[in-house]
């Protein structure tokens, strides 16, 4: 018998389209220690000036130019959004270890047809926090998937290759002496 559509709040929601990765799954580990940073966090605008000064100083006749000289060379300039520097050199630094631990499971599943990329999987991440302050989940959640996307463990961080991905977060204070994010993946081989 098909599955009936619902209405919550006048809209018909379809029954959704879940896949199962089922039985004979396999699940790997990865750990992250230390702060993660967000990457959209601390992203800094910056204006190009390079073209406009070029043509500056090939039009200006000593050392001055006209009005719409100038305006030109206005229009010469463009906008640039400069990544979060934190990010970039936690990207440098954490790489080197989930590569490591990539290359352990590598050694443990490649006989049994463990290929990175992986290409389909579910995931779920725990951020064990070692301090009070509130963080937003998600930001953390988008650098993490991210770098394993850098990392080459996953294909892409799009719904077609990681779905579903589940989150928790919580604080554990005087418990860490510094956070920690576990991260488990779970695919057909």
């Amino acid at each position: 018998m098909p599955k009936r559509f619902q209405t919550y709040h006048g809209i018909a929601i379809p029954p959704f389209k879940e896949e199962k990765i089922g039985a004979g799954s396999t699940t790997i580990r990865f750990v992250i220690t230390g702060k993660i940073p967000s990457k959209k966090n601390n992203s800094m605008a910056v204006t190009i000036r390079k073209n406009a000064r070029e043509y500056l100083n090939k039009i200006a006749k000593n050392g001055t130019v006209s009005l719409k000289e100038a305006q030109l060379a206005i229009g010469k300039t463009h906008s640039k959004v400069r990544g979060n520097k934190e990010y970039q050199s936690w990207v440098k630094e954490q790489k080197p270890i989930l590569l490591e631990q990539m290359n352990t499971w590598t050694d443990r599943l490649q006989s049994k047809g463990l290929v990175f990329p992986i290409q389909k999987a579910t995931m779920s991440v725990r951020f064990y926090f070692n301090n009070n302050y509130i963080t937003d989940t998600i930001n953390k959640a988008q650098s993490v998937q991210d770098l394993l996307v850098d990392c080459r463990i996953v294909q892409d961080d799009n719904y077609n290759v990681l779905n579903p991905i589940h989150y928790a977060s919580a604080n554990y204070k005087d418990e860490l002496i510094y956070s920690i994010c576990f991260i488990s993946i779970s695919f057909k081989i």
